[in-house]
């Protein structure tokens, strides 16, 4: 229970604290930041707040919890509140994620393939989810990550970029490898950013008509500054093709058969 004016349950106290910080960020719902929380235990159905008791049954190897929830634990970080609690909960992320257990690529495989269909509409270009997008790196990492996670600690960071360098230095990734990827990662980034302050919509990332208006002032808010706005739009035309085409090719050449 706690011990303010009003006693409540430690429970009820954090479902209302969590669904207080929702309203303020939520007033910005489909504005540059956007938060998702139906990745939880028990999704929509559950409440917000969940112990760490729950937690851990949800995604043990015998809980209900899917594979790929287990892979988003990855990004799962100790930010503010307990320092003993939150370390309690990094500890548990480690074990569960980054132990000895294998790992079934092809079901990840064939969950990335279900987003790129069913998220991506013909002809559009999905800065995130269509192929050689940014989830291809993010996943591409964090594959790895689970992969080798349990022999070489270093790799067991929330943090992408950081990931991308232990994993060179583990020696499961050449320097170019690392370096196309930080560079992909980092330029889809600039581009997401830049379509998020664009729009003022978050979640929209279809990537504008390549001869449209918008498609030439977000060449312009990325700097591709030129004598003609034409140049600057068709320079970052290749740039995008270039990032987004290795991408798709070390991503197909690590995880997929020649044959696939």
């Amino acid at each position: 229970m706690t011990d303010g004016r009003t006693s409540l349950e430690t429970s009820e106290y954090f479902e209302r604290l969590s669904q207080m910080l929702l309203h303020v960020i939520e007033a910005k719902q489909e504005g540059i930041f956007h938060l998702d929380v139906r990745l939880r235990p028990h999704g929509g159905k559950s409440t917000l707040a969940s112990s760490f008791d729950e937690m851990a049954r949800y995604y043990a190897r015998s809980g209900p919890a899917a594979a790929f929830e287990r892979q988003a634990l990855i990004k799962l970080r100790w930010v503010a509140g307990h320092r003993t609690l939150g370390m309690r909960v990094e500890r548990l992320r480690d074990a569960l994620v980054y132990s000895e257990a294998s790992f079934d690529i092809k079901a990840a495989l064939e969950l990335r393939a279900r987003q790129s269909a069913e998220l991506v509409g013909l002809s559009e270009v999905n800065v995130k989810f269509s192929p050689g997008g940014l989830v291809d790196i993010e996943y591409a990492v964090q594959y790895l990550q689970i992969m080798h996670g349990s022999r070489h600690p270093g790799l067991r960071t929330p943090t992408t970029l950081a990931a991308l360098s232990a994993l060179r230095k583990a020696g499961l990734l050449s320097a170019a490898e690392e370096t196309g990827l930080r560079d992909s990662y980092l330029f889809l980034r600039r581009v997401i950013d830049a379509m998020r302050i664009v729009r003022g919509n978050a979640r929209d990332l279809v990537l504008p008509r390549l001869d449209s208006e918008e498609f030439t002032f977000l060449a312009r808010r990325l700097g591709y500054h030129a004598p003609r706005w034409s140049i600057g739009t068709a320079k970052l035309q290749r740039d995008m093709y270039h990032h987004m085409s290795w991408t798709h090719r070390f991503f197909r050449s690590r995880f997929r058969s020649p044959s696939a």
